[in-house]
This record gives C-alpha cells, sequence and structure tokens, in this order.
C-alpha cells in the first residue's frame, strides 16, 4: 500500500500521560479525537476467503493505525472496522497543533482507504459487493486520556463526552455522505489548514447543538514544500470516498437509524441557534444558512412521532402546499428534506411574533382594515391554487417587522381539535373558536371556511373579544351553527356588513371567493 502524501508539515508532539488504573480521578485533558470506521467491512470479508479475508483486515488497520500515529495521534481503541484516536499537545506549545494533526490525518486516512477500495474491487471483481468507504468523526474537546496500566501496547484509554462526538460525528459522516466530519470549532482551531465543504448542525440529546463542517481537502501551509498534486489527490480521494458512500448510502442509513432515533438530529446545510418552540409532532428551531442573509426556522419531525395521526404525511403536505404558492401574505417555504431519523422543512422566520400578541386589546379601524385586507390577499392566493387553509386563527397570521402579515401553518388534518382546557380560573382556551358553521357540523368545506374564520378574527380585532364565548364545546359549536352574527362597536359600525356577510351561517351568503371579499375591503374608507 502507498504511504500517502507526506505528513511533514505537522510534527508530531511528545505524548506524555501518567498510568491511571482509576478511571474516575483521571483529569481532563483538552484533546482532539478522532474515530473512524470502514463501512462494508464485513461484507467483504464475507466475499473472501479465510486467508483473503485475514489479510484483508491486517490491511486495514494498517491503514488506520499508520494514518493516526504518522501525524502523532495514539491509538485508543481499535476494532477491525475501526479506530478511536487521541491527538494531544505537550503543553509547551504556543499554538496547540493537535486538530490540524487529527483533521490531516483523517484526509490521510480517506486517501488510503481509497486505495485499499481500489485493490478490493479488482480482487472481488465477480462478487456482488458494495464499495467500501471511510467515514470519520473528529472533534476537540475535554476528555479522560490515560495509559493503559498493565499493557505492552502503547495504547491509551479515553472516554468522556469529546469521545462521544466523535463517534456521533462518524455517523453522520455516513448520513450525510460526507467522508469527514468535524465540528466546527475544531476546523477552527486547525488555522485556516483545511478546506471546508457544506455545513450542518447535530442536536445532541441534551437539546444543545453543534455546528458541523465537510472537509473536502488539505491547504497547504506558508512555505510548504510538497507538491501542489498531493493536495489535488487527497481532494479527489475525498471526493471518490463520497462516491461511495452515495451508492450505499441508503443501507448504511437503515444500520444508524437505530441510533438517530435516540433523541437527536442532524440538519445539512443550516446552523442551528436555537430551539424556539415545542409541538404535539415537530419541534422549531432558529437556524441560519450560514453563508449571510436573515435567520429562519427549521420546523422538525421525528419519523416515529410522524407515523402517529399520519403526521408524516400532513408534514409534507405543508411543504406540498406552500411550495405551489408565491406571495408576500404567505410564509416563505425554502426547502424539505430528511436525515436519518427525521424530517424537517425550512421556512420563513417571523421575529414579530404572531396576530395573537397584538390582540390583546382592540386595535384601531386602519390597522384592523389593514390585516384584514393582507390576510383576504393571502388567502385568494392559497385558494387559486386549490388549497383550504381549514385552520385560520391569529397564532396562524405572522407578522414581519415591515408590518406586513403572512399566512402559515399548513399543515393541519381536514378536522379541527376539539380538546377543551380550563384554566381553573372560568376561562376556556384551546377551543374551536375560529371554526365555520360547517366545520362544527362535520360536513365537507370549501375555501369559504376560511372567510368565515377570518371573519371571526376581524371581530375580535375591532372588539377586543372573540364574537362567541361558551362553557363547553357543545355550546360553542352550537354558537357557530346558530347564534347571530354579532354587531361590532359603534366606532366601526360602518364595517357591519361586511362582517356579516363573512360570518353568514350558511356558505351560500357569503363571499363567494377571497377575492370578492378584498375587493370589498378595498373599497372600504379606513
Amino acid at each position: 500500500m502507498s504511504s500517502g502524501p507526506s505528513v511533514s508539515e505537522f510534527a508530531p508532539s511528545s505524548q506524555a500521560f501518567a498510568p491511571a488504573d482509576d478511571q474516575e480521578a483521571t483529569p481532563s485533558v483538552v484533546a482532539t479525537f478522532l474515530f473512524a470506521r470502514l463501512n462494508q467491512f464485513a461484507a467483504c470479508c464475507q466475499a473472501m476467503s479465510a486467508e483473503e479475508a485475514a489479510s484483508f483486515v491486517n490491511e486495514v488497520r494498517r491503514m488506520l493505525t499508520d494514518a493516526v500515529t504518522s501525524l502523532g495521534g495514539e491509538i485508543a481503541q481499535r476494532r477491525p472496522d475501526s479506530i478511536l484516536a487521541v491527538f494531544t499537545d505537550d503543553g509547551e506549545s504556543k499554538k496547540p497543533d493537535h486538530a490540524q494533526r487529527a483533521l490531516h490525518a483523517a484526509v490521510v486516512a480517506v486517501h488510503e482507504s481509497v486505495l485499499l477500495a481500489k485493490k478490493v474491487s479488482a480482487r472481488l471483481a465477480t462478487a456482488d459487493v458494495p464499495p467500501l468507504s471511510l467515514a470519520v468523526g473528529v472533534h476537540l474537546g475535554a476528555g479522560q486520556v490515560s495509559r493503559r496500566a498493565n499493557s505492552s501496547t502503547g495504547m491509551v484509554r479515553a472516554r468522556g463526552e469529546a469521545v462521544e462526538v466523535a463517534r456521533l460525528l462518524e455517523t453522520t459522516a455516513t448520513d450525510l455522505h460526507w467522508s469527514v466530519a468535524t465540528s466546527a470549532p475544531t476546523s477552527l482551531a486547525a488555522a485556516g489548514r483545511t478546506q471546508k465543504g457544506r455545513i450542518g448542525s447535530l442536536g445532541l440529546p441534551d437539546d444543545s447543538f453543534i455546528d458541523i463542517v465537510e472537509i473536502v481537502g488539505l491547504v497547504p501551509g506558508r512555505g510548504s514544500k510538497t507538491p501542489p498534486e498531493t493536495f489535488d489527490a487527497l481532494r479527489d480521494a475525498l471526493a471518490v470516498n463520497q462516491r461511495s458512500q452515495r451508492a450505499v448510502g441508503s443501507a448504511i442509513a437503515r444500520d444508524y437509524a437505530a441510533i438517530h432515533t435516540g433523541g437527536h438530529f442532524l440538519v445539512e446545510g443550516y446552523r442551528v441557534l436555537r430551539k424556539i418552540g415545542e409541538g404535539a409532532m415537530a419541534s422549531i428551531f432558529l437556524a441560519d444558512n450560514g453563508i449571510g442573509g436573515p435567520p429562519l426556522v427549521l420546523k422538525v419531525m421525528r419519523l416515529d412521532k410522524a407515523v402517529e395521526a399520519d403526521g408524516l404525511q400532513r408534514f409534507i403536505q405543508e411543504f406540498a402546499l406552500l411550495a405551489q404558492v408565491n406571495h408576500p401574505n404567505v410564509a416563505r417555504i425554502f426547502s424539505q428534506d430528511f436525515s436519518v431519523g427525521h424530517a424537517y422543512i425550512a421556512m420563513e422566520y417571523f421575529p414579530c411574533g404572531d396576530l395573537r400578541a397584538r390582540l390583546e386589546k382592540p386595535l384601531d379601524s386602519a390597522t384592523a382594515l389593514d390585516y384584514l385586507k393582507q390576510a383576504a390577499a393571502g388567502l385568494a392566493a392559497i385558494h387559486a391554487v386549490g388549497i383550504v387553509h381549514r385552520d385560520l386563527k391569529p397564532e396562524n397570521m405572522m407578522l414581519r417587522r415591515d408590518g406586513s402579515l403572512a399566512l402559515a401553518d399548513f399543515g393541519v388534518a381536514k378536522q379541527v381539535s376539539m380538546l377543551i382546557t380550563d384554566t381553573g380560573n372560568g376561562d376556556i382556551v384551546g377551543t374551536p373558536y375560529y371554526l365555520s358553521p360547517e366545520q362544527a357540523l362535520g360536513q365537507a368545506v370549501d375555501a369559504r371556511c376560511d372567510i368565515y374564520s377570518l371573519g371571526v378574527m376581524a371581530y375580535e380585532m375591532l372588539a377586543g373579544q372573540k364574537p362567541y364565548r361558551a362553557r363547553s364545546v357543545r355550546e360553542l359549536l352550537n354558537m357557530h351553527i346558530h347564534a347571530p352574527v354579532p354587531r361590532l362597536p359603534s366606532p366601526h359600525e360602518r364595517l357591519q356588513p361586511v362582517l356579516a356577510r363573512m360570518m353568514a351561517k350558511k356558505h351560500d351568503c357569503r363571499y363567494p371567493s377571497a377575492q370578492a371579499l378584498l375587493d370589498d375591503l378595498q373599497a372600504t374608507a379606513p
């Protein structure tokens, strides 16, 4: 096998750890941990004779070990198909270089694995074996590192949170079809000596996040004597390895599915900033795309939860519906994707929240009329492509900094929840205050049910209270079906004809379309 590109640019530092039988007493050190796994290792072994398999195992061990030790790393764990390594400094260096060396070792290991994969592919040309690929995770952090007592192997013990993150980054590399995945701080500590590719965020079981970076090559140092062709070869190897990962990605993903439904998730192309909400089916996170621009929202659903109540279908529907519409009064949606164990949607972020926050007191006529016009325009846009919102309410009317309003949250089933929650103070929340009579009766609905719901909100904006209040869901539904349209306060009497037509009990008596409503509102003086 080739010895790989020159490693002379990253001089290894000496290692000095005291033996420690009591792992709990081992002090933490800041180090860089590398975990690498060769995918399709078992399949290749099964396709070989016993003699060939033994030789193959030795080749893999030598490949992974040499990549680590040639850059000054030490082996903490070695399995036939994987390796855990530790890179530290001697404490005397002004600029610790263990992150540089660990990432360099990761790239060299991928280069060597590609050479090995070519040999194995030629050896097993007649066998139906998926291509070998290497996935590497690298993370700088605090961990417990000590010499193994009573051992002549020279290996060390390594454990701690940083070790587990490195392992998780390896599975992340596998899931995203990256060759090398590292945490953003580790990449930063490499002092510009690595070439970065895509970005992402990895959510951990404790609800914290780390930004992750794909390593796609090495960058020559100042005064480097390494030929440019060496760096080209490394970049090419990372790309070849990535293509091999994609070829068997779905099979590998299934192997790790159990891991990724255990409380964490990953997304590619976005940096998660913080969690901003939690629903019954999805978690909401503030994020950015790493290349500038305004923040956005990631709506993330665990697939094991999505099985319940057709959750995944509704989640996909939300993207499919919104993707058809490009209108300033409809929330913008950017992308939908899946990772192992999760589905997520990237959509517009509304820093000013929803309309509910504005309804603590009545709105003036001009503001209420402006919101009604914008909502009607948004409804006209979605109705034009055959979408009926079915769950229009203040919580789904989002506000931008410029004062514009946008309809949001289209991922609902046709049946609207009618659960009731008593606060203990006589207030009833969570009831279907905005349901149309036909929804209350369980009848088929069309776009005119959204017009009724908007009428309920129109009354609430102008009067400062909901049009119908009741002690039970049954009573409230009955009021939607039979109670007369309430009268607006005297300052807003001129809008009573509009409200009466929006909230007509018979849908045939309402505005025939949101555009017709908008036309009427446009003709109404503020």
